[in-house]
């Protein structure tokens, strides 16, 4: 008997690895929509004295998928949390807006890139990253850490392949191809925070600004806020190489 089910198990590990296709039941709660958030209930997790009394205080909210489920279905949840724009969007969830997730210090979020899309160099202050290419290839990633170290790190991600981005480094994600790419990241803190490197940077006094890249002759105090406002926002088109290649027009 143990050797008939010895075998059975060899065969469906062979076909999985000979890449036969898991079909999974559809199921109508995959397009639930996530739960508004509830100050309230927030600050209630926020004072539960333990973990046990955070989980109870969300068991007793309503039905599990409700309270300790999250879709990153951005058709269904249109509000994405980590920025949009003409290169794709990215879906965060954090403590603020999936509450079973507060003192457990993690997060998550899905990117979506479009063709030649981009997320733009941005840095999480409170966590590190790493991310997984979930389907596409050659997306091409890079970070650069702080002084010290400050020669950029690159990769070039296919499908399963995964790189980090350390806390606080600028990093990125470009999807270098004319397919769609979807990754997925985790963060190490249920608050990594964002900040958006170029559109930030342009935010600070125009002078100072100014001053910064050594007052280039383009540049000056008096028109910084309208060049910051050409800046495209979280998720851009990126590298002319591949527009080109693609027929993608700016």
């Amino acid at each position: 008997m143990h050797s008939i089910l010895l075998n059975i198990g060899l065969l469906s590990l062979a076909s999985l690895s000979f890449g036969a296709t898991i079909h999974l039941e559809s199921r109508s709660s995959v397009n639930t929509t996530n739960p508004a958030y509830n100050k309230t209930l927030t600050d209630e997790l926020e004072l539960a004295p333990t973990s046990a009394d955070r989980f109870t205080i969300l068991k007793n909210q309503g039905p599990a998928d409700a309270y300790f489920k999250y879709n990153f279905n951005l058709a269904v949840n249109s509000s994405p949390g980590g920025g949009t724009g003409r290169g794709g969007s990215g879906v965060l969830a954090n403590r603020k807006n999936f509450p079973a997730l507060i003192n457990l210090g993690v997060a998550a979020s899905v990117g979506f890139l479009n063709p030649c899309g981009m997320n733009t160099p941005h840095t999480h202050p409170r966590a590190t990253e790493f991310l997984i290419i979930a389907s596409g290839g050659n997306v091409k990633t890079g970070f650069i850490q702080e002084e010290g170290e400050n020669t950029e790190l690159t990769t070039t991600l296919d499908q399963y392949e995964g790189a980090i981005f350390p806390m606080g480094s600028i990093h990125y994600e470009f999807n270098d191809s004319c397919a769609p790419a979807v990754f997925i990241t985790a963060f190490s803190s249920d608050d990594p925070g964002l900040s958006r490197t170029a559109q930030n940077f342009f935010g600070l006094n125009p002078d100072i600004v100014d001053a910064d890249p050594g007052f280039p002759s383009f540049l000056d105090h008096t028109n910084i806020a309208r060049f910051a406002a050409t800046i495209p926002p979280a998720f851009a088109l990126g590298a002319n190489s591949c527009l080109d290649r693609c027929g993608i027009k700016y």
